[in-house]
């Protein structure tokens, strides 16, 4: 068998195997949209500059000087007693350290007037010096007359440039929170007449048309910490990773849309007294700014805030316009406001549930049976019920747990891994008031996506986060950091992008904890979810009285591409809590067959309005207390209402869920230093229930409660602390056991703890027998297959904080460890082998990826000038039945696999190479009296002369070629003496 062989490449050339054309869709959202028409600088906002540019100078001061380490001898001068020191702030990073008093540092003239008038400028810098604004942190200019200068205070910025002294400063200066003496990365960039500012990769300011270039400022001395104004102080501050570039790092924004609840073709129509929320996307994603500022064309008719929140004020129209902070490019929405009239409720519900359906789907769609804002009858029709089903109208509500939201439309079939996806199904929503005296409907059309491919797990991926500090060691804090195992060996974590966050928050609370991981319920992706806190910058109390009512969620097909579910709407994230909850903490989500939805929960805190001063207090210990809700989606994009989940009025948080047979386990924390309840006595440490129904509501921990219907409390203590997680183990895991069912179940104390045991441990578990008093349950051991208990922490994932681990694929994970920030990959596609067998008519091709997952597309079969192209079953075979004897004629079979349209499989092929059949023999002319051939009667013995007689008739060697030769001669030599008769006899 040969792969990738010249023989398939000419087969592919001249187009034997087949090319299967999927028509191109393109989902999205209705939505304004506006062009700028100047387009877009040059170069992009990285963190890092781009290839682009050309490094002038470079300073690390790791080696304890101000040497210029690029090697362009731009070194520089420390004077007034200046010095390099280690920062343990900066991982005990060395820096240049100013403390006011005559200190500063000073660049050779040549290196800015070498970068001329654009420049880029990066560096990390902190300040300990106070807002007086009396003082330079960084200046270009040879006096007080004209000059380019930088100043970085405990609480604002400024950067300015000036021909005329500060009668003339053009620029900007902005407060900054978080400040004092922290380190931040800072960006400067001077292009022409425009100067941009960024700190830790978001715009600071920007400032276009200057009217100043460098070049009349007259002088290119260039100092930091100095001012020009004699009677300034020196600046008290530290800089450290300085780099100087030639070129200016700039991508303006050059478009904008707008999408919002109830937007479609550009216009939005709301009912007076009404209020919804708008989104602006600035592309490309890299622009120098996301930002934009909003306004309203008439604000007797609606007013518009920062956030782009809308509010209907009165009848009339009225434009809502956003435009970027830099490069001024905008996109407007028309908003007609209406009185509040039947037909106008019913027409924004319709228009709100028709936006929030994806014109092409892997998933069961959220086809809501009730309006989302004024609650309209919904009903859902379907022109292919055996593709997504429409609203089944004799729907009734379970006893036990939540009702469907969709009651039963929006169920999806999806066709079969290489079948190609569904034929459009169009979708009728008919929306109606309470008393059915207003309908009105509307369609959308929608492909439903083939299956995608299954690949066995044979590998696993965390995500963690590092707390609680804005850095530690150096290292971002309240980010999401990952790891992936070398192997099919759980315990083998290594982290991945060189120990970098993978995603960082620069949006909402600017902070990330607590992410959980899944893969979606077909495989398709893995969706993400994040806490939206910060505790570095508002403190635990804050954070459980005024904290984030939303989640940070994301999805990816790799583990390492992330985009937000909620892209559309910018970097942000989704509100799904209720306004009187004081926080959204610890997110998970688990699947839900009754439901065909993802079940998403998460801790929260209540309070008795939503101006969140007085919190609900427990009636067993009269303090203020932790709840779980839980709310329902099927696109991570679109949830429903929160329902309480679980409320004992004692506090709990952090549940985890896994499925083991019929029954749901969850693991949780309980919250309280002590006892919550008649059973439960240990506090702060991790209890777990079971359940056949994900959505039944607790009121009280018990092992007497009814699994059927409710919680049933199994163990207590069973895992330390806080942030449970657990996970099946893969099957060839070197840790599995015998059955089969090994498991990982873990805490969060001072790091990951875990504890190995199993699905059938778990199943016999009971308040009687508990796991927890097993022996040497929480006595620490080595990692081995078959063992119970606490094990040592070797080889978990680093950071080891609150995260969530899931199964992957090889080729995942493989991936995950070349992936970097500044160098993103995608896995690789894995190898095919055909293997070619041959019957007497017919051929049969039997594709395997290396892998071991399935295999789609087709195969070209070739023998000579035939040939044909078989569909793969789903077993990966193509069997084909040949013309009659064209097989037996050719030297060689070949059969080629072509790929298929998603490119994760390789082509291959394979052949069969043999010795034609001879050409038939012409029959002989009959003798007058043919003498009968000698027979062997039945039963008798073939004597070797008969033997010799018949091994004449089976030579296929050179006696036949000789036999053929001779009876060509005398076919030629036949048809001349016909010929020579005919002109004879003419």
């Amino acid at each position: 068998m040969k792969r990738h062989s010249q023989r398939l490449r000419d087969i592919l050339r001249r187009g034997l195997a087949i090319a299967v054309t999927v028509p191109m869709m393109v989902s999205f959202a209705p939505v304004a949209f506006a062009e700028d028409g100047a387009g877009t600088g040059n170069g992009s906002a990285t963190p890092s500059a781009s290839s682009g540019l050309n490094l002038l100078a470079s300073y690390d001061f790791s080696d304890g000087t101000a040497t210029d380490t690029s090697g362009n001898g731009y070194n520089l001068t420390m004077n007034g007693g200046a010095k390099v020191e280690a920062f343990g702030d900066r991982n005990n990073n060395q820096a240049l350290s100013l403390r006011g008093n005559g200190q500063y540092a000073s660049f050779p003239d040549e290196l800015f007037a070498k970068a001329g008038n654009s420049f880029t400028m990066e560096f990390a810098a902190k300040s300990r010096h106070a807002d007086d604004g009396n003082y330079f942190s960084f200046s270009v200019g040879g006096s007080q007359q004209k000059y380019l200068f930088w100043y970085l205070s405990t609480k604002s910025t400024k950067f300015v440039i000036s021909d005329n002294k500060w009668n003339n400063e053009q620029g900007f200066k902005t407060s900054l929170s978080n400040n004092d003496n922290i380190w931040h990365n800072y960006k400067l960039i001077v292009d022409g007449e425009t100067l941009t500012m960024l700190r830790d990769g978001e715009l600071v300011g920007y400032k276009a048309n200057t009217g100043i270039t460098m070049a009349d400022l007259g002088s290119t001395a260039a100092t930091i910490g100095k001012s020009l104004y004699s009677g300034d102080a020196y600046w008290s501050g530290a800089i450290d990773d300085i780099k100087i570039y030639q070129g200016a790092d700039v991508t303006l924004p050059s478009s904008v849309t707008i999408v919002g609840d109830g937007v479609l073709d550009g216009a939005l129509t709301m009912v007076e007294n009404s209020a919804t929320k708008l989104t602006a996307t600035v592309s490309p994603e890299n622009a120098i700014s996301t930002d934009v500022t909003w306004e309203s064309s008439k604000t007797s008719v609606a007013t518009v805030g920062s956030d782009g929140t809308v509010t209907a004020v009165g009848e009339g129209t009225t434009t809502i316009t956003a435009t970027t902070k830099a490069g001024g490019v905008s996109a407007s929405v028309d908003v007609t406001v209406k009185p509040l009239d039947p037909a106008t409720v019913v027409q924004f519900d319709l228009d709100s549930a028709i936006s929030a359906v994806n014109e092409a789907t892997t998933e069961n769609l959220p086809l809501i049976s009730t309006g989302s804002k004024y609650g309209s009858t919904i009903t859902w029709t379907s022109s292919n019920e055996n593709v997504i089903t429409g609203t089944d109208t004799n729907y009734q509500a379970p006893s036990v747990g939540s009702a469907d939201p969709y009651k039963g439309a929006g169920i999806v079939t999806r066709p079969a891994y290489g079948d190609g996806d569904a034929a459009p199904v169009e979708l009728t929503a008919t929306a109606a008031n309470a008393d059915g005296s207003v309908t009105k409907t509307a369609k959308v059309s929608v492909i439903v996506k083939e299956k995608t491919r299954e690949v066995p797990d044979e590998a696993y991926a965390a995500v963690t986060f590092l707390s609680d500090s804005d850095k530690t060691n150096g290292k971002t804090g309240e980010a999401l950091y990952m790891s992936a195992t070398e192997g099919n060996n759980f315990f083998s974590f290594k982290e991945i992008n060189n120990s970098n966050p993978v995603i960082e928050s620069y949006a909402d609370t600017k902070g990330l904890r607590d992410p959980y991981v899944l893969k979606s319920h077909d495989g398709d992706k893995y969706y993400m979810i994040a806490t939206d806190l910060k505790v570095s910058a508002q403190g635990w109390g804050q954070n459980q009285q005024y904290g984030s009512l939303k989640v940070e969620v994301w999805e990816s097909k790799d583990m390492v591409n992330w985009t937000r579910t909620n892209a559309a709407d910018g970097d942000t994230g989704i509100k799904i809590n209720v306004d009187n909850a004081g926080m959204t903490w610890a997110p998970e989500a688990y699947w839900d067959d009754s439901l065909g939805a993802y079940v998403v929960f998460f801790s929260s805190r209540m309070y008795t309005d939503d101006t969140r001063s007085t919190a609900v207090t427990s009636t067993n210990t009269g303090y203020a207390y932790n709840v779980l809700l839980y709310c329902i989606t099927r696109d991570f994009k679109t949830f429903t209402e929160p329902v309480m989940w679980q409320d004992t009025n004692y506090s709990r948080i952090d549940s985890t869920v896994i499925k083991v047979g019929d029954y749901y386990y969850r693991f949780t924390k309980n919250e309280e230093s002590g006892a919550a309840g008649s059973y439960i006595t240990n506090g702060k440490s991790t209890f777990l229930e079971r359940s056949k129904v994900l959505t039944a509501t607790t009121e009280e921990a018990s092992p007497d409660t009814d699994p059927e219907t409710g919680w049933q409390l199994l163990d207590q203590r069973i895992l330390p602390f806080e942030g449970p997680e657990a996970i099946k183990l893969n099957a060839g895991d070197k840790y599995q056991n015998e059955a089969g069912d090994a498991m990982v179940i873990m805490a969060d104390s001072g790091g990951y703890q875990p504890y190995m045991t199993s699905e059938s441990a778990l199943l016999s578990c009971d308040w009687n027998n508990r796991l927890s008093q097993t022996d040497g349950w929480h006595t620490q051991k080595d990692q081995n297959a078959g063992v119970s208990g606490y094990v040592y922490a070797n080889g978990m994932p680093t950071p080891t904080r609150h995260g969530a681990f899931v199964n992957v694929p090889a080729a995942i994970a493989e991936n995950m460890h070349r992936w970097t920030t500044a160098n993103p990959t995608t896995p690789d596609a894995t190898d095919s082998t055909t293997k070619l067998e041959r019957g007497r008519d017919t051929l049969t091709a039997t594709v395997t990826a290396k892998d071991g997952g399935n295999v789609a597309g087709s195969v070209v079969f070739t023998a000579g000038d035939w040939t044909e192209t078989v569909k793969l079953n789903a077993d990966g075979v193509a069997t084909v039945t040949a013309p009659e004897g064209a097989l037996g004629k050719v030297s060689k079979i070949t059969a080629a696999y072509g790929g298929y349209t998603d490119n994760l499989v390789n082509v291959s092929d394979d052949a069969i190479e043999q010795t034609p059949d001879p050409d038939p023999t012409p029959d002989p002319t009959p003798d007058p009296d043919p003498t009968p051939a000698p027979t062997t009667k039945p039963g008798t013995t073939t004597t070797k002369k008969t033997a010799k007689k018949a091994a004449v008739v089976v030579n296929t060697g050179a006696n036949v070629k000789g036999i053929a030769l001779v009876a060509a001669i005398l076919a030629i030599g036949g048809a001349l003496a016909v010929l020579r008769r005919w002109k004879a006899a003419r």
